[in-house]
């Protein structure tokens, strides 16, 4: 049904919603190992001024998104 997120050469954070043929819905965090049984239409869009990396700022022990303006 959805999936949002960031990739980035330093890390990954996706979250998804999908649903069965009942229509129950369920959501969670897209893991190494998931599957797709049949087919996925996913669009990777780029910017090239922002930098989007994954590091730890202090205020928790993940490593959280860190967006930069690259200085043309």
């Amino acid at each position: 049904m959805s999936l949002t997120g960031t990739l980035s050469t330093s890390g990954c954070h996706i979250h998804l919603s999908i649903s069965d043929s009942t229509g129950r819905t369920i959501g969670g965090h897209l893991l190494v190992g998931c599957t797709i049984y049949t087919t996925a239409e996913i669009v990777l869009q780029s910017s090239g001024d922002f930098n989007f990396k994954r590091a730890k700022d202090g205020t928790t022990p993940w490593d959280e998104l860190q967006i930069e303006k690259i200085k043309l």
